[in-house]
Order: structure tokens, then C-alpha cells, then sequence
């Protein structure tokens, strides 16, 4: 029921370009025009094009670079942790293109438990936050995802 929700939302703000009192929120970023949010999912729309050395610069830690080839449309991939949390960041040309190829293996993964990584223990991605071309999954809650963009736009 959340992942319709999501995806109605999207489909509303993105199709429409009307924005509700209810499901779409302001963020603090000045880069954010709009946020669409549930309990689990957050989907920034902002034209920013992000890279891995964005999200360094504000505290990620990249340790895995992963092979592309179960990401289609994806120009990178990456895993690693912010605050002792596991995050997955897989970039995309554009927020378009993080919509259309990332959005679905993002609910897909949030959805299904407990993910095996060769030499690492299962992870568990409870939450994604989609922002301009990055989709991130995130460890244990959403608010991991919040804290991570916070420092984006610092």
C-alpha cells in the first residue's frame, strides 16, 4: 500500500505538476523545487546531476564499486556507509532517468529483506530517497536518507 502510495504521488507530481498539501513537502535544500514523501520513500525533484565525489565531499564513505550490469541504464553504483549506516547509491544521467530506470529496483530492494554482498554480511535497506540523479537506499529508516541529502546541499 506505501509503494502505491509512492508511486501515485510520483506519478501526480511528475505528470501533473500540481503539487498537494498532502503528499508533497518543501524541503530545506535551496536545490529541492518540491519532495514527495511516505513512511519509507522520499523522491526529490531537482535537476542537480550528482557523483560519487558529491556525496564523499559531505561525509560517505565509498567501499564497494559495483559492476553495472544488473542496473541497467545506471553510470555508476556504489556501497558504502554515512553516520554507521549502509547506504547504496547508483547514479543515473538524469533525475528522469533515476525515475524511470531506478525507482522500481528501489522499491524492489527496500521491499524484499535483507540483501547478501559477496565477503560482507546481508544488509538490510528499509528506505530509498530518490535526489535528482541519485537513487539511495538506505539503512534502517528514511531519516538516514534525510541526513545524508542535508549534507548535499550544505
Amino acid at each position: 500500500v506505501q509503494i502505491s502510495l509512492a508511486v501515485v504521488v510520483l506519478v501526480l507530481v511528475s505528470a501533473c505538476g500540481s503539487e498537494s498539501a498532502d503528499s508533497v513537502a518543501s524541503l530545506d535544500s535551496p536545490d529541492a523545487d518540491d519532495s514527495a514523501k511516505s513512511e519509507n520513500s522520499m523522491i526529490v525533484a531537482n535537476d542537480n546531476v550528482y557523483v560519487i565525489d558529491d556525496f564523499t565531499s559531505a561525509g560517505y564513505k565509498a567501499v564497494t564499486h559495483f559492476d553495472l550490469d544488473t542496473l541497467p541504464e545506471a553510470n555508476d553504483a556504489w556501497y558504502g556507509f554515512y553516520s554507521q549506516k549502509d547506504f547504496e547509491l547508483r547514479f543515473y544521467e538524469s533525475h528522469e532517468a533515476a525515475l524511470e530506470h531506478g525507482l522500481e529496483s528501489a522499491e524492489i530492494a527496500v521491499g524484499k529483506g535483507a540483501v547478501g554482498y559477496s565477503k560482507q554480511p546481508p544488509l538490510r535497506f528499509d528506505a530509498y530517497a530518490i535526489v535528482g540523479n541519485v537513487v539511495m537506499l538506505c539503512e534502517l529508516a528514511l531519516e538516514s536518507c534525510e541526513s545524508l541529502i542535508a549534507e548535499l546541499s550544505e
